[in-house]
């Protein structure tokens, strides 16, 4: 298969080894960047172009892996007649492509994909397209990269991508507040690896209503309030210690037995 890539960033440069590994062939590598261009079409033994008149019409793949705001412009300029085009971004619809070709959808990697990255395992993606036969054939791409594919079309989309952030970004952000406490308070991070990693793996088996612990849940007033003295030098980790607590209470007692006044105007 020969393939295009539209766009140098993330998940062009690893899409594009991981496609090459798999035997196809990456003609073009598209930048408005020529440097950007050069630098990943070299990696793949591509030619590097920055204008998009010059893309080559023949190729049997079109990766539009850019920003979300570049989008809409970019695909306005495409007419690629019966070739197959997709994007990878979770949030954009498919029907931004539908003037660029007759044969269009998403291929969305669900997951934080860097370019030092060997392979994306694991992952689930999340594909779409305008007719049956074009699912199909995105599938059979997705399945190339991991045996986790699911079909979801714009609005399903919206909210998974939505969930991702939940899931993983805003996780990852408690874990850099935290990770921030803990060079300030001379505690070693990495002494909460297993506990991040059990309660990862247990939500796996187990509705993760199933897995919470901690004084939220046990409603223990006496230590969430030792807890927010703990974190007066950290208004930020301190609010959201309050809000998730309060959160934590009322999933288990919707009646907020056992949070402060404090807690429950948060």
């Amino acid at each position: 298969m020969e393939v295009v890539l539209i766009g140098s960033g993330n998940i062009a440069t690893v899409l594009g080894c991981l496609l090459q590994q798999n035997c196809h062939r990456i003609s073009q590598v598209y930048s408005r960047n020529p440097a950007h261009a050069a630098i990943l079409a070299a990696q793949l033994q591509a030619v590097a172009i920055s204008d998009l008149p010059l893309l080559n019409r023949n190729a049997d793949l079109y990766i539009l892996a850019v920003t979300d705001d570049a989008l809409p412009e970019i695909a306005a300029q495409l007419s690629l007649e019966n070739a197959l085009v997709i994007h990878t971004a979770g949030s954009v619809s498919k029907e931004i492509l539908k003037n660029a070709s007759t044969r269009y959808g998403v291929l969305w990697p669900m997951k934080m994909i860097r370019k030092t990255m060997k392979t994306i395992q694991p992952v689930t993606m999340v594909i779409d397209g305008n007719s049956e036969n074009v699912i199909q054939r995105i599938e059979t791409i997705a399945r190339q990269f991991t045996e986790t594919v699911t079909i979801a079309d714009d609005h399903l989309r919206s909210k998974m991508h939505m969930l991702a952030a939940v899931t993983s970004n805003f996780t990852n952000h408690l874990y850099q507040l935290a990770a921030d406490y803990c060079e300030q308070e001379k505690i070693d991070f990495s002494l909460f690896y297993p506990i991040i990693e059990e309660t990862a793996i247990r939500i796996q088996g187990t509705h993760p209503k199933g897995v919470q612990a901690g004084p939220a849940v046990r409603g223990d007033t006496q230590t969430l309030e030792t807890h927010q003295q703990l974190l007066k030098k950290y208004p930020q980790l301190a609010q959201l210690y309050k809000v998730i607590s309060s959160s934590i209470r009322l999933s288990f007692d919707p009646t907020g037995a056992g949070l402060t006044e404090n807690d429950k105007k948060n």
